[in-house]
């Protein structure tokens, strides 16, 4: 039977979950969350941090401040993270397609999680898996989680199985960032040392290093040979360094303009980039999407544990959060099997649940896919079928990095396709 995603993302308005975005001011991304009533008069004039279209180019989307940063600010709300449990013994036998939370997940042992995985990788939803790196500027990163379930106790409350004990991991500041910067973090090199077939090109900070000290070099060449009778000779001679037509980790670092050139002599070639990194606040507001209208807290509803709260007064029709998705094709995937004690290997026909992150996805019971929003903080709003007090909906068609025409295909589209382009 072929059902294709909006039936999908229409269903998650029926399903009972113990988990999905409860009472605040939601209306979800799948392109965003959407306020159907109003229920805080606390006001902040200025978010903090905007959702919107990378300064790298086809880096897809990325996170600005709306505020001045100095280093040890918080650059966001806080994220949850959710453990992927020993995921390759359990799934990988069935991958028949890429799956997208690998490009978004941490090592266990970088969030604290060694004794709750054997082998398995950490999920920081929000603005632990939404910056971008640039070798060149990074600016932030993040710190260690918390850990406990809001009060309630594993022997005794239910609700404790349904969400994630770990929580406010946070982005801080590692240097001054202006109002309308890029938010970058490193992803250390080998992320890209493993996807060299599209990114074996992407400087790293050790090709910046090499430009300043082939600067100094050709600088004085420019002190020798420019001169009076020839006063264009160190322009002349940066066209010609330029107008080569390679491609490698050096040549992308070099500075993008002649201007750029004679400031890295003394800021560093790096430093040159800054301004590229840097968005108006009137361009954020309008074409990127607040991600800071609600924050996170315990949660109102028994059981349930963590919530989203508005932050600042959101009115009736207002976006509460953003939210692109990442697609699971197919939900088997995070499936979770008994090990067969005779050679040590999954038993398929020992089902023994799904992986956590379920909880934190939209899904349809006649299909195999699932769509989950990754960004912060909406991973804590909940589910009120009694009293919800926003709604779901689809981002515009021209919302960057939104692709409306996979709305009406299959998941075996979904499953050709390795990259974010639902929102």
């Amino acid at each position: 039977m072929r059902t294709n995603v909006m039936k999908v993302a229409m269903e998650c308005l029926r399903l009972p979950r113990s988990r999905l975005i409860i009472s605040t001011i939601i209306l979800f991304q799948t392109s965003g969350l959407v306020a159907a009533d109003t229920t805080s008069q606390v006001e902040h004039p200025q978010c903090r941090l905007f959702l919107a279209e990378s300064t790298i180019p086809n880096a897809g989307l990325g996170i600005f401040t709306g505020v001045d940063l100095e280093a040890g600010d918080a650059v966001a709300e806080p994220d949850i993270v959710v453990p992927l449990a020993d995921f390759e013994w359990h799934s990988l036998p069935d991958m028949d397609f890429d799956f997208l939370w690998y490009d978004y997940s941490w090592q266990a042992g970088e969030v604290g999680m060694d004794f709750d995985v054997v082998d398995g990788t950490a999920l920081v939803i929000g603005t632990g898996c939404m910056p971008n790196c640039n070798f060149a500027l990074i600016n932030a990163h993040e710190g260690q989680p918390d850990y406990d379930h809001a009060g309630l106790h594993r022997n005794r409350d239910v609700g404790v199985g349904g969400f994630t004990g770990y929580y406010n991991q946070k982005m801080i500041a590692e240097r001054h960032i202006p109002t309308g910067g890029e938010i970058f973090v490193t992803y250390g090199e080998h992320w890209f040392i493993t996807r060299e077939d599209t990114m074996a090109h992407v400087p790293f900070e050790g090709s910046y290093k090499r430009v300043d000290m082939f600067l100094k070099k050709i600088q004085r060449l420019f002190a020798k040979y420019e001169t009076d009778t020839d006063p264009d000779f160190m322009k002349d001679f940066w066209e010609v360094i330029t107008s080569v037509s390679y491609e490698s980790k050096f040549s992308n670092a070099l500075p993008l303009s002649f201007e750029d050139m004679k400031s890295a002599l003394s800021i560093g070639s790096a430093e040159t980039r800054l301004p590229y990194s840097v968005r108006s606040l009137e361009w954020l507001n309008e074409h990127g999407r607040c991600m800071d209208n609600i924050r996170p807290g315990n949660s109102t509803i028994k059981q349930a544990g963590r919530g989203a709260f508005a932050s600042r007064f959101i009115p009736k029709g207002g976006i509460v959060a953003p939210g692109p998705l990442l697609h699971l094709q197919n939900r088997t995937s995070i499936y979770m099997y008994e090990m067969n004690p005779e050679n040590g290997e999954r038993d398929t026909s020992q089902f023994i649940g799904m992986q956590l992150i379920v909880n934190y996805c939209f899904g349809h019971s006649e299909s195999s896919l699932l769509l989950c929003p990754y960004t912060s903080p909406s991973a804590y709003i909940n589910h009120n079928s009694h009293s919800p007090n926003a709604r779901i909906f689809w981002a515009n068609d021209d919302t960057h990095n939104h692709n409306p025409d996979w709305l009406d295909e299959d998941v075996e589209f979904l499953k050709k396709k390795n990259y974010i382009g639902l929102s």
